[in-house]
């Protein structure tokens, strides 16, 4: 980010018209985080599928493109079907293994490693960097990519009992596999798994009888059982909090010692502020009453419908999260919500200093920037999240108006007009 052009006030990218009048369905639009390229999936005449990158065509064309993503350097990463068979594409070049199928291609923080989960010859896994993990399994499902990049984890089924076998599939068939290698415990059910800030460790919640649940942390399973528990989150390098429900109600233990001395009646989406001191997590006060609770303390103010995961701002002081009231959408920040409402809106986004907040929503079709609670004065036919410029004076602006995708910096005041 400290490298993009924070200079340039307007690029005017592709008309997007040109390719709607040629062409009889795009199928998707991808943006560079700098807002420097777009990739276009184009459907062509012999309903194949081939990319346009700034207008400039791939020479191949495809069954199908999924889980485009652009690399940090603005290299394009896709999942892609030809012939009937699934592999992985980096600027068009194709990896030499081909497979049943692919999905979940996901990308490290520092682009480092690309993995995605794989089907060969009714056996699972994953690839990494174009190799394939040693060992496969019977089903693998979802991954994860350590903070550094160099360990990846999926929940793998170890086991391969006949369908109504049920007293095996109650001992446990499913456990979580790092870069390969599964824990040497099965459970009735895996998920959440998390690494650690380190990467040396990874935690997962684990079901281990119909309602007892548990965390186990490289497969070392906590002492403490509860009635049910969601994901669990690491807080440092040795602490891992989670939400669990008891006799009492639902609350968060650190390590499954209870922190929370309140209960609620639901209890999950757990974050960590980023001084590592407050715990924020969406709370359930009583049926249809959904809030954010700050280390135990609900906000006054309840929502019907829906609250969405919490959002810190980098100083630790606020709390935001996405809230629906009366099928609107809109922004509560520290328990007071925006007065504006919206059909959609996107999670919010804290400039450096906290002082500001910025949203992508939807109104009637139409897309705007959302300032503090205020809409701007620009609409767009379609619009990519909002980012702040590392000094927090400025805000990148990805979008498509009049069927043209502009790249645009704009300051605080200009948003408003």
């Amino acid at each position: 980010m400290l490298n993009w052009d924070w200079e340039t006030k307007e690029k005017f990218i592709l008309d997007i018209n040109e390719y709607k009048e040629k062409f009889s369905f795009i199928h998707d639009f991808v943006v560079s985080s700098d807002g420097e390229k777009l990739a276009l999936v184009i459907e062509t005449e012999d309903k194949k599928l081939t990319l346009f990158i700034n207008g400039e065509r791939w020479n191949s064309s495809y069954e199908r493109i999924c889980y485009l993503n652009f690399l940090p350097n603005n290299s394009v990463a896709c999942l892609v079907l030809q012939n009937y068979e699934w592999t992985m594409a980096v600027d068009e070049k194709l990896l030499e293994e081909t497979f049943d199928y692919a999905w979940n291609l996901q990308i490290s923080k520092d682009a480092s490693t690309i993995a995605f989960n794989i089907k060969k010859d009714n056996s699972y896994g994953v690839c990494v960097n174009g190799r394939v993990w040693e060992n496969l399994f019977f089903d693998a499902r979802d991954l994860f990519i350590s903070p550094d990049g160099r360990k990846t984890a999926s929940y793998v089924r170890t086991k391969n009992p006949p369908v109504l076998d049920i007293f095996s599939f109650k001992e446990g068939v499913w456990s979580l596999a790092v870069d390969g290698i599964p824990w040497d415990k099965n459970f009735i059910s895996i998920y959440g798994c998390n690494f650690s800030p380190s990467s040396e460790k990874v935690s997962a919640t684990v079901r281990l009888d119909q309602q007892e649940f548990s965390v186990a942390v490289d497969g070392k399973i906590w002492d403490e059982t509860f009635l049910y528990a969601w994901e669990p989150l690491f807080i440092d390098e040795n602490n891992i909090c989670v939400p669990v429900k008891t006799e009492e109600g639902f609350t968060v233990v650190v390590n499954g010692k209870k922190i929370w001395n309140k209960y609620f009646v639901q209890l999950w989406h757990q974050r960590v502020s980023p001084d590592k001191k407050k715990i924020a997590a969406v709370v359930a006060t009583d049926f249809g009453k959904w809030t954010v609770a700050v280390d135990g303390i609900p906000w006054k103010r309840t929502f019907s419908q829906a609250v969405l995961s919490p959002h810190f701002s980098p100083d630790s002081k606020k709390v935001a999260s996405v809230v629906r009231e009366n099928n609107k959408w809109t922004v509560a920040v520290d328990g007071i919500p925006w007065e504006q409402e919206f059909d959609r809106v996107w999670p919010p986004n804290f400039s450096p200093d906290g002082s500001h907040i910025l949203a992508k929503a939807e109104i009637e079709g139409v897309y705007f920037i959302v300032l503090d609670g205020k809409v701007g004065k620009e609409s767009y036919d379609l619009l990519w999240e909002p980012q702040f410029s590392p000094d927090g004076e400025k805000i990148l602006v990805r979008c498509i108006k009049n069927g043209r995708y502009y790249r645009k910096i704009l300051t605080i005041g200009e948003v408003l007009g």
